[in-house]
């Protein structure tokens, strides 16, 4: 590269014959790099020797032994090595390079297919054959056969080092199910087969889906999780209207297609995954153990500045965890907007009984109802907010609570009524939202950077404020804040696309729903 850049001397064929200096601009980047390698090489110890000190004592754990940096480090091997290395090769670039041999004469015809570069490319040629023949053998377009050799394999890998290891049910004294138990658990059950064997009935599907959500909140109200329980109800009613609005756009049945032996496949995974992860989840719950649930129990209030564990987890403890998990929300929010926007369907006006698919006016009961659930719910979504960090709650529900309370308010009015009142046009102002949401949460993990404290450490205090007196406060608060705007955002901008993808369609026969979809 140095001969044919610099020592050439011809310019090939080229249209320019007249090369000039770059601007100072496109110099600068390789200018800087120059100088950082100039300024370390002549001073390593100054400018990266406390980092490499932190980096070789973390991977250490422990203290390092003395060492030095420096340039010179006199005569010895590594030097001769150097020098050997450099005859070597000045001696052959002037031995290539006479008659313009340096590019006629292949290292191939001096080495043969031993050289490292015939090695790697044949070493690459044979894993994209093998490769072929895998994806040959294994390709056939089927998600179904895809999922089912993922699985299978999940299931086996998993099972390979517990079958024979002779483990079984712990010792640990079991609780009495009560009479309520047992009917939840029956009731899960059912609604689980009933899944399975009617899942054609994609409506029947989503409503199902949602009483399995609602036993699940149950269950947490039954193990004193108040906090999981209101988060679980309000996602289930969230996600049962993006989902049916989703299905709206689609066939109400699905095809009829796996064969026999498909399904005798699919039903082995089913309860092999099933049995087995049921018999983990049993032979971990019949073991005494010891729980961590003391330390955030005995740290939340002096650490947290909060009673409520759970939010204090959520919003300190690991809020590393839900910052990330927000920004994926809205990554979710986002990912819709750009596969759907500009999407549209042509709505059939009727089903094929002749009911109509809309109303010529939303329904009067609807619209009175929402006019008065919206305002108390905007009053009792911050009322959770409030206490979340001491009592259940926390931005998260009432993110979710608001959602719903919207949600209700776009099935009264009507998504264009609703929109123009809240006057977000093509889901702007809720990416708006989204994005200060996000600003904010980012921002009251930097903020503790000020002081010298990790990301996303918070303080609090309890400051006297007027005649509202001792007021418990915490910088986690604007934490949450921004949790909940970026779950208000991120749920209207999903439910404003789906919306608008058959806002402007007109009336179809029923038969074309099919097509459409």
């Amino acid at each position: 590269m140095v001969h044919d850049t610099l020592f050439n001397g011809e310019l090939g064929e080229v249209e320019n014959k007249h090369p000039h200096e770059p601007p100072l601009g496109m110099k600068l980047p390789t200018i800087g790099l120059a100088i950082l390698c100039v300024v370390v090489g002549l001073f390593p110890a100054a400018t990266f020797g406390p980092l490499v000190h932190v980096a070789a004592t973390a991977l250490a754990g422990q203290p390092l032994p003395d060492y030095y940096l420096s340039i010179w480090h006199g005569f010895n091997l590594p030097l001769l090595m150097s020098a050997i290395a450099l005859v070597a090769g000045v001696w052959l670039y002037r031995t290539l390079a006479q008659g313009k041999r340096l590019h006629r004469i292949s290292s191939e015809a001096w080495f043969g297919a031993g050289t490292g570069r015939q090695m790697f490319e044949s070493l690459i040629d044979g894993l994209f054959a093998l490769s072929g023949r895998l994806t040959v053998a294994l390709e056939n377009s089927s998600l179904q056969r895809y999922i089912a050799l993922m699985l299978g394999a999940a299931v086996l890998l998993a099972a390979s080092p517990l079958l024979g290891a002779g483990i079984g049910a712990g010792d640990r004294a079991l609780l009495p199910a009560n009479v309520l138990a047992v009917v939840v658990w029956a009731l899960l059950l059912v609604t689980c087969a009933a899944l399975v064997t009617g899942h054609y009935q994609r409506f029947r599907t989503v409503v199902l889906v949602g009483l399995v959500g609602l036993v699940v909140a149950l269950t947490f109200v039954s193990l004193s999780a108040p906090d999981l329980a209101l988060t679980q109800l309000s996602v289930e009613v969230v996600s049962t209207v993006l989902l049916l609005m989703g299905l709206a756009l689609l066939p109400q049945t699905t095809p009829r297609e796996s064969s026999v032996g498909r399904k005798t496949r699919d039903a082995a995974l089913a309860l092999l995954a099933g049995a087995g992860m049921a018999w983990l989840a049993w032979v971990f719950m019949t073991r005494n153990h010891d729980s961590i649930s003391w330390y955030f129990l005995e740290q939340s209030l002096p650490k947290g500045g909060g009673s409520n564990v759970v939010n204090v987890i959520l919003v300190d403890f690991r809020g590393y965890d839900t910052w990330g998990e927000i920004t994926v929300l809205g990554i979710a929010a986002l990912g819709v907007l750009a596969l759907m926007d500009g999407f549209r369907l042509r709505r059939p006006g009727s089903d094929p009984s002749g009911l109509a698919w809309t109303f010529p006016q939303q329904p009067l009961l609807l619209r009175v109802a929402a006019s008065v659930v919206l305002p108390l719910a905007l009053v009792f979504s911050i009322y959770i907010f409030m206490r979340g960090h001491n009592l259940p709650g926390g931005g998260f529900i009432a993110g979710l609570i608001t959602a719903v309370a919207l949600v209700l308010q776009f099935m009264a009015l009507g998504q264009s009524r609703a929109e123009m009142l809240m006057r977000a046009q093509g889901g702007e102002r809720f990416v708006r939202a989204m994005g200060i949401g996000l600003g904010i949460a980012g921002l009251t993990g930097i903020g503790a950077f000020v002081w010298g404290r990790p990301f996303l450490t918070s303080a609090f205090g309890h400051p006297v404020v007027g005649v509202l007196g001792e007021l418990p406060l915490a910088t986690a608060a604007l934490f949450d804040l921004g949790v909940y705007l970026t779950v208000v955002g991120a749920t209207l901008l999903t439910l404003s696309v789906l919306g608008s993808v058959s806002r402007e369609g007109a009336s179809a026969p029923a038969s074309a729903q099919g097509g459409a979809a």
